[in-house]
C-alpha cells in the first residue's frame, strides 16, 4: 500500500540553511520533517536538528510552522529576544509569506487573482480542518459557531497546464492569517485542491507529497529592524508537472 507520507529526507541540516546570524536561522525544510516535536506524531523535527547543529539544549524555537509534508522556508529564533520580537511580528501580520502551490482545477475561478475568505475549525482529535463561508455560520449552534476562526488567503494563478492528471493551475499564495492547514483547506474550498495532498487535495500516482512550497519570506530583523528577504527554490521541476498522473 502506498504511503501518503513523504519519505524521511537525508539528514544534512547544514545544507538546508538559507540564512543565519546570531539571532535567527532560516532553513529550507524538506517534506517529511516536522517543524517541531509533538505536532501530530513522532519523527525528525527542525528544533532538535537545529539544537544539535548549534550545540545547545534549549533556547531555539520555530517562529511559524509548515505541515510535515510541506516544504520550504521555516524561520527559527536562536535567542529569546529575537523570538519575542518576531512572534509579535507574525501575530500582527508584519511578516510576508509567499507559497507556490500546484492545484487540480475542479472548479474554474472567475478571476486569476482573488481572496479566499472562509472561516476554519480544526478537529484536533482527527487533525482535520473544516472550512465554511461566513454566511453559513449562522446556521450552526452558537457553541459550534464559536469554534470557527476567521481566515484569509490571497491567491494568484500565474500558469496553467494539462498533464495526464487533468487541468492544473500554478498558484502564488499569500496567507494573511496563519491558521492550521489554511492554504490546503482554502484552495480545496474554492475548487483548487493541491496535487498530492491526501487529506484535502487531489491524489496523484506521480507524487507522494502535497505540491505546496514556501518560496519567499520577508521580515524585519529583530536586532537591526532592516528588512530581510529569504528565498527558497522549488524542489520540483517543470518536467514533473508535465507528467503528473
Amino acid at each position: 500500500m502506498r504511503s501518503n507520507r513523504a519519505p524521511d529526507p537525508a539528514l544534512d541540516f547544514p545544507s538546508w540553511i538559507l540564512f543565519e546570524d546570531p539571532h535567527v536561522l532560516a532553513v529550507a525544510k524538506p517534506a517529511g520533517v516536522l517543524s517541531q516535536g509533538g505536532e501530530g506524531g513522532e519523527g525528525i523535527n527542525l528544533v532538535d536538528l537545529a539544537r544539535a547543529y548549534l550545540g545547545v539544549a534549549a533556547g531555539v524555537g520555530v517562529l511559524h510552522r509548515l505541515d510535515r509534508n510541506v516544504s520550504g522556508i521555516v524561520l527559527l529564533a536562536k535567542e529569546p529576544r529575537a523570538a519575542s520580537t518576531l512572534t509579535r511580528a507574525f501575530a500582527k501580520g508584519e511578516v510576508e509569506r509567499v507559497y507556490e502551490a500546484v492545484s487540480l482545477v475542479r472548479r474554474e475561478p472567475a478571476e486569476s487573482s482573488f481572496v479566499v475568505d472562509a472561516w476554519l475549525r480544526k478537529d484536533e482529535a482527527r487533525n482535520q480542518v473544516e472550512a465554511r463561508a461566513k454566511a453559513s455560520l449562522e446556521k450552526l449552534s452558537p457553541a459550534l459557531r464559536g469554534e470557527f476562526r476567521e481566515a484569509r488567503t490571497e491567491v494568484r494563478i500565474f500558469a496553467r497546464a494539462r498533464p495526464p492528471l487533468g487541468p492544473i493551475a500554478r498558484c502564488e499564495v499569500r496567507p494573511i492569517t496563519g491558521r492550521s492547514h489554511q492554504i490546503r483547506v482554502h484552495l480545496a474550498f474554492v475548487g483548487l485542491p493541491i496535487v498530492g495532498d491526501p487529506k484535502y487535495g487531489a491524489p496523484s500516482r506521480t507524487v507522494s507529497r502535497p505540491l505546496l512550497h514556501s518560496t519567499r519570506l520577508v521580515f524585519r530583523h529583530p536586532k537591526t529592524s532592516k528588512p530581510v528577504e529569504i528565498l527558497c527554490p522549488l524542489p520540483w521541476s517543470d518536467s514533473l508537472l508535465e507528467s503528473l498522473s
